[in-house]
């Protein structure tokens, strides 16, 4: 075999890369065995000795990996996709093996030089970890011809499981091997590039799994191997700072590959002593994440600590299968330590920060958010261990309110005084932010989707807890958030501990309250803030005023203090509303956290319960006052719409006809007042353009949006009377303010928002209102702005929000057709206008505005594809009778989509194509102006599917657009097909392609049941894959 010992890197890099290439196509075209022989070859270079030629054994290796892995991987060499996945199979059965073979034979070797290691030899090192690396990354699971999108789905998989046929067995069922990838590791632990590879082996290591251990004995065999090399490894010293990411990374992998039932085979001891460890460095990484939450730079330990709860999820949720005892001890240190890192001294660890929190706010994203992860973890933790967990939560809130208190006193009652120091405050700030953080996820458990209830931990403690529990006691500290609870007689004896939890929150609000009304927000952390905010919402979505029958077993004493008949159980939703209309109107100098607080109290009345007894609250009466004489004029426009949305809740809620009536004319006759002193007023022609009656206008279209979205089936009778009219001034202001693009967005949104909550529930005659209102604006809008909409080279995608929300709004129009629940009512017979009319109407506005410019912006393209999709899907004839020059624009564009954009515009097309297509079929209109316009498309869509690099999600919609298109023009695809095998010079190949194509066209019927269809994806499935696999050349 050549060497090119002398030659530079780069050059003897690529010339063993073309040496590689070379033995694949002999490989591939003389079907010999010469990659076995090449590998003999190889060897002898790799046991040479001679660090040189073991340098150029290895790249050769590289080489061959990357040829034979993957048909990504692969250089173009003119092979078929084909062969390309032939010869991956055929060396992978025949030689992978062995080359990895060769690869730990030079890693045994290298494995007994003594550190330090030589930088000649730190570079052999690496070889010989990349190509382990690499056959552990090989993915064993892609060796056969498949859908291209199985093909994309396994080559974009950066870590594929190790999952090797049985034939490895003997590789991986030797002690030896785990063992020399943890003494390698040991061996080059000082150097950070040679780790990285190491860490990777391990990662790769632990997802083992398949037919190479099929037995379960042989499975727990391996587990026990490599938790035993874990454990020497864990034990022989701290971790350096590059090791945290990979060795947590590897710990969460073996946990999802060998779950509890693996785990609880180990013998007891080892057991013992890998979760002893495991809590540990559970631990030490809390501790480590705490002190970079304040750095800019990567966040080692705090990813490596998300990846290490990941692991102890898999264990406690299968808790079962381990030692009571031990699992308590684990979440009772892990809790203790989580806390005691968030908590500044005495009681705590945590460094002080130099970060204010303006520069905290611009910097950082919400830590309800970035630290949701690991919260929850600590919250499951906290669950297993209540008797544990909540008093030492009530203890350290109770005393950071009293000292946070007394420090906002002292201060009132030095005012004037000259002494800028907020230390004291900033620290305790912080102790309660991260405390409520962690009350908040100890007692709930909100998963999206799912209905959210009170834990059944909590439950459980609560009943256990109700012999040393007075009812009367516990509901007297509940309902003083003005006192410390310890100043109640009996409070520190018979108090519930869950209830006295979430009193010292409603307590740490008080103070927050009494302080603002003091003019003492300075002082106030916004943080902390949102954050009882934040917990308000989670705990009356699960505690407050519960539907009793969604649990098998309940606390007595929460049921007295939260439920929905009980006098503390309306006091608490009194309260909770009064906390956030006081930061309505007391904070709103911070726009998020009001936008906040509206959305808030949105969640916590959007309850058939809660939102009945609401209007029995003062405080919620108080805020419809508010809302009435204009108090949130100034409010950022999303608490402002939140809010109405909130006060309609609360109106669709009550019972009582009566009050139900004089709810309605207290929230909405102000509004409608409001509006008319507007529209009425004889100067707002002269007047509508200055900053004064411009804000009332914003303000009054925010309300209205508010209202609109908080419409439902069952207040549809009470809000329609007074919306409808709103509706049609809405659409005057649309011509008045017609070169105001902010006021027309706005108009717009309250339509969207119409469209979305209304229109479904709308009998005819109701609906014919709204249309009539939309085609009126549509043409107000078209009158000034035909021509004007183009792009210019600096314009931004946020000015044109106008026709952004003009399409979305004739798209929900359409969904009247799909989704129709009418209230009853009178219809109106001669209401004959349809959404599909509308909708049709503003496409024919919007088209010759939309320009190949303003498509090139990602949402209004596929907006105005989503818009044509839905009226062809609606009303398909319609399309079919449009003018030609309009036909001719829109099908332009669907050309222009196919190929331009991106997949999911792409799919968007294909579907219209398709509904279009088959449309033409059933109804028999061959012949007609629209026949012929669609049938281009069919050597387009047939091109695309046998040539382009097709998206995999693309394969299926293409093969039903390709189905409905040879359903219209059987004649020219069969001329296409007989073009296609005409222009093949390979004889072989073009009888190929007359056999597939013969097999697909032997099972088409050409039918347009539902049967057919899906039987000729299924086979326009095999048949692609099949002919790709020859045609497409790498």
């Amino acid at each position: 075999m050549p060497v090119y010992s002398g030659l530079q890197n780069y050059v003897r890099e690529q010339l063993l890369l073309v040496v590689a290439i070379m033995v694949k196509r002999s490989s591939v075209e003389e079907g010999s065995e010469i990659v076995a022989n090449f590998l003999t070859e190889v060897s002898h270079l790799i046991s040479s000795g001679d660090s040189t030629m073991q340098t150029i054994g290895c790249s050769i290796l590289t080489a061959l990996l990357n040829e034979f892995s993957s048909s990504t991987r692969a250089s173009d060499v003119g092979l078929t996709w084909e062969a390309h996945l032939m010869a991956k199979k055929k060396f992978e059965r025949t030689d992978l093996k062995r080359l990895f073979q060769f690869c730990l034979q030079g890693l045994s070797e290298l494995n007994k030089v003594v550190p330090p290691i030589a930088q000649d030899t730190a570079k052999l090192f690496k070889k010989f970890l990349i190509i382990a690396e690499q056959v552990l990354t090989w993915n064993f699971q892609f060796a056969m011809l498949l859908p291209r999108k199985l093909v994309g789905m396994f080559e974009s998989q950066q870590s594929p499981a190790l999952r090797p046929n049985a034939e490895w067995h003997d590789v991986f069922l030797d002690p030896n091997v785990i063992g020399l990838f943890y003494k390698l590791h040991w061996q080059v632990r000082e150097n950070p590039d040679l780790c990285h590879h190491t860490l990777q082996c391990f990662h790769q290591l632990a997802s083992l799994n398949g037919s190479v251990v099929n037995k379960k004995e042989d499975r727990c065999t391996y587990l026990r191997w490599f938790i035993e090399n874990l454990l020497n490894l864990l034990s022989s010293g701290p971790l350096k700072d590059y090791e945290a990411i990979g060795i947590s990374n590897m710990i969460s992998r073996l946990h999802v590959f060998f779950p509890a039932p693996y785990i609880c085979t180990l013998p007891v001891e080892l057991l013992q002593a890998y979760l002893v460890k495991l809590t540990e460095l559970t631990c030490h990484f809390a501790e480590r994440a705490s002190q970079e939450e304040d750095a800019q730079e990567d966040k080692v330990y705090m990813e490596a600590f998300e990846h290490i709860t990941e692991a102890w999820a898999t264990i406690l949720q299968d808790s079962q299968y381990f030692p009571a005892d031990l699992i308590r001890q684990s979440s009772i240190q892990i809790f203790n330590h989580y806390l005691k890192t968030h908590l500044s001294p005495p009681d705590g660890t945590r460094v002080a920060t130099t970060n204010t929190p303006a520069e905290i706010d611009e910097i950082e994203e919400d830590d309800r958010v970035k630290y949701r992860d690991q919260l929850s973890a600590i919250g499951v933790f906290g669950r297993l261990i209540t008797d544990h967990s909540i008093p030492i939560l009530v203890k350290l809130l109770e005393d950071r309110i009293t000292r946070l208190h007394g420090q906002l006193q002292r201060i009132h009652q030095l005012a004037g005084a000259a002494n800028n120091d907020t230390s004291v405050l900033d620290c305790l700030n912080e102790d309660l932010h991260w405390l409520v953080m962690i009350s908040g996820h100890l007692l709930t458990s909100i998963s999206e989707g799912e209905t959210s209830l009170i834990p059944i931990e909590i439950i459980r403690f609560c009943v256990l807890q109700a012999d040393n529990v007075n009812v009367q006691t516990t509901l007297q500290v509940l309902a003083s958030p003005t006192h410390r609870a310890s100043d109640i007689p009996g409070a520190e004896q018979t108090t519930d501990p869950v209830v006295r939890l979430i009193s010292a929150v409603f307590r740490m609000c008080e103070v927050e309250k009494r302080a603002l009304e003091a003019n003492l927000t300075h002082l106030l952390s916004p943080e902390v803030s949102l954050t009882l905010v934040w917990f308000l919402g989670r705990f009356s979505v699960c505690y407050l005023l519960p539907n009793e029958t969604y649990y098998n077993e309940m606390s007595l004493i929460l049921t007295q203090a939260f439920g929905k008949d009980t006098e503390a159980g309306l006091w608490t939703l009194d309260y909770v509303i009064g906390k956030l209309e006081s930061n309505l109107s007391l904070w709103n100098s911070e726009s998020k956290l009001v936008v906040e607080t509206a959305h808030t109290l949105t969640t916590v009345l959007n309850n058939t319960e809660r939102g009945d007894k609401a209007i029995q609250c003062s405080s919620l009466i108080n805020l419809v006052k508010k809302q009435s004489s204009g108090a949130y004029h100034n409010l950022p426009t999303a608490a402002k719409r939140s809010i109405l949305k909130s006060l309609v809740i609360v109106g669709t809620a009550n019972k009582v006809a009566d009050v139900k009536e004089k709810y309605w004319t207290e929230l909405l006759k102000p509004l409608q007042d409001r509006f008319q002193a507007v529209m009425c007023n004889p100067t707002f022609p002269q007047t509508y353009h200055t900053k004064e009656v411009q804000g009332e206008v914003m303000d009054l279209i925010e309300c209205l949006t508010g209202v609109v979205d908080g419409c439902t089936l069952t207040n549809l009778n009470d809000l329609l009377p007074v919306l409808n009219p709103l509706f049609e001034n809405l659409v005057k202001l649309v011509d008045l303010y017609h070169n105001y693009r902010e006021i027309v967005v706005m108009i717009f949104q309250v339509f969207c928002v119409a469209a979305k909550r209304i229109l479904c529930y709308l009998n005819q005659a109701g609906a014919k209102i709204l249309y009539e209102c939309c085609i009126n604006m549509i043409r107000v809008y078209a009158k000034h702005n035909s021509g004007k909409l183009s792009r210019e080279a600096s314009a931004e995608e946020d000015q044109y929000q106008d026709i952004l929300l003009l399409m979305q709004l004739l798209t929900e129009l359409l969904f009247k057709d799909f989704i129709d629940f009418p209230a009853t009512g009178p219809e109106d017979a001669d209401a004959q206008i349809s959404a599909a009319d509308v909708s049709l109407y503003g496409l024919s506005i919007i088209m010759p505005m939309m320009s190949a410019d303003l498509l090139n912006f990602p949402s209004l393209c596929v907006q105005y594809f989503k818009l044509v999709i839905s009226v062809c899907e609606v009303q398909p004839a319609k399309i079919c009778q449009i003018p030609a020059d309009l036909l001719k624009s829109l099908l332009s564009s669907i050309e222009f989509g196919l190929t331009s954009y991106t997949s999911d515009v792409s799919a968007l097309c294909l579907d219209f194509l398709s509904i279009l297509a088959l449309h033409i079929h059933r109804t028999s209109l061959q012949g007609s102006p629209i026949h012929t316009a669609l049938e281009p498309f069919l050597k387009l869509v047939f091109d695309m599917v046998l040539h382009q690099p097709l998206d995999a999600d693309l394969t299926q919609a293409a093969s039903g657009t390709l189905y409905a298109l040879v359903c219209c023009y059987q004649t020219k695809y069969k001329e296409l097909v007989q073009e296609l095998i005409n222009s093949q010079s390979d004889p072989v190949t073009a009888q190929r392609l007359l056999t597939s194509f013969n097999n697909l066209s032997a099972n088409m019927t050409l039918s347009l049941d539902r049967h057919s269809r899906i039987k000729f994806r299924d086979d326009f499935e095999k048949f692609i894959t099949e002919v790709r696999g020859y045609l497409c050349v790498k």
